[in-house]
């Protein structure tokens, strides 16, 4: 049997091989072929194409990569129509994928999509494609398996493979040592995106409200996560203009969280994974003004942005996106949550949220749903 899988993120690119294993340590038969990245690679995945490196960062600023994704898109059409596989699996990237799901349906092919789409918070009238051209929707949270099944779409909830691949942080000693920072002090971390576009959107103001913090509590430190694409280079820069010491640390994002005492993060993937180790965080995301505007319109200007917010269907972590991304405001909502009651209550409200993720095994669980898909007549 043969599967074609695509991921067009890093994040795709991890949830994607983690499911790639699974399906192959069962089904050592399977042959798998795709659109991914490096990880998706390592898994076993026969890798087209890296796609990874194209993500961009908004509405606006997607179209500097429009002909690349276009072209991409008539290549897969062909190879998908050349290839005929059992069954397409799609993982986020709505932008590309959902396309691909219609084009796929038309060749007869059989669609499975893993990581849906936001379609409940923007864009609803999209779900009109999904019950057209998915056969399987697997949804990482309860409510979004609700929703779906609602508008009629076959859904079935998995739950998070972060709570496969992150442990809450309990002893911030230990990652301080692991990356040799003091254990003293308060520790501020600053994670910025994977993308570097969105590090020069978000760093900037980042670096910013780390000023203010530098000023104005006693002893802050800081850290500086570097996702692949993202290296001390960047970061020099900044330390360098704002007198700070911003220690980047490359490719131990995870430890760096559970090592902060309260982080800025860019809003995204990230966001949970910071949720999930147990860190108060501050989201914080900046944008050209015109993708600020557009995304308020297809939203509605919406309350929550954020994945843990959206996760707990409440306000439990502050949130600042565009306009609002101001680095006083930031600094204030990071020096608030340094504060031991506001700290106690942030951390209750992460462990209800995780608690609302499900279960670990999603991997397992998504893979046993694709190969159940696969041997059904």
């Amino acid at each position: 049997m043969k599967v074609f899988i695509v991921a067009g993120e890093a994040s795709g690119d991890l949830h994607a091989s983690g499911v790639a294993r699974e399906l192959l340590a069962r089904r050592p038969d399977l042959v798998l072929r795709g659109l991914g990245g490096r990880k998706m690679r390592e898994a076993g995945v026969d890798v087209v194409e890296d796609i990874t490196a194209q993500a961009a960062v908004g509405l606006v600023e997607v179209v500097g990569v429009l002909g690349y994704f276009w072209k991409l898109f008539q290549r897969t059409k062909k190879l998908l129509a050349e290839e005929r596989p059992d069954a397409v699996l799609l993982v986020d990237f709505p932008e590309f994928n959902l396309r691909l799901a219609q084009a796929a349906k038309k060749e007869g092919l059989r669609v499975i999509y893993f990581i849906s789409p936001q379609l409940w918070a923007w864009r609803q009238g999209r779900v009109k494609i999904v019950r057209r051209a998915v056969d399987r929707m697997l949804v990482l949270f309860k409510f979004e398996e609700e929703w779906y099944r609602e508008r009629g779409v076959e859904a079935v909830h998995v739950g998070h493979p972060l709570l496969d691949q992150i442990e809450k942080c309990g002893d911030r000693s230990v990652p301080r040592a692991a990356l040799g920072i003091p254990p003293d002090g308060p520790l501020v971390g600053l994670f910025p995106g994977s993308r570097r576009k969105e590090f020069r959107y978000n760093f900037p103001v980042m670096t910013e409200a780390a000023k203010l913090l530098a000023a104005e509590v006693p002893g802050a430190r800081f850290v500086t996560g570097c996702a692949p694409r993202i290296t001390p280079e960047m970061v020099a820069p900044f330390a360098a203009s704002s007198g700070l010491a911003l220690n980047p640390v490359a490719g131990r994002t995870i430890e760096a969280m559970g090592a902060c005492d309260v982080a800025l993060v860019a809003s995204g993937t990230a966001t949970l994974e910071c949720a999930v180790v147990g860190t108060p965080l501050v989201v914080v995301y900046d944008l050209s003004l015109p993708t600020q505007v557009i995304g308020h319109l297809l939203t509605g200007g919406r309350e929550h942005y954020s994945l843990p917010n959206i996760a707990a269907g409440r306000t439990i972590v502050p949130e600042y996106y565009g306009l609002r991304a101001k680095p006083r405001a930031i600094a204030d909502a990071a020096k608030k949550l340094l504060e031991p009651a506001a700290r106690e209550e942030c951390g209750r409200n992460l462990d209800e949220m995780r608690a609302r993720l499900g279960r670990p095994g999603a991997l397992g669980r998504t893979a046993g749903e694709i190969l159940e898909f696969l041997e059904a007549p």
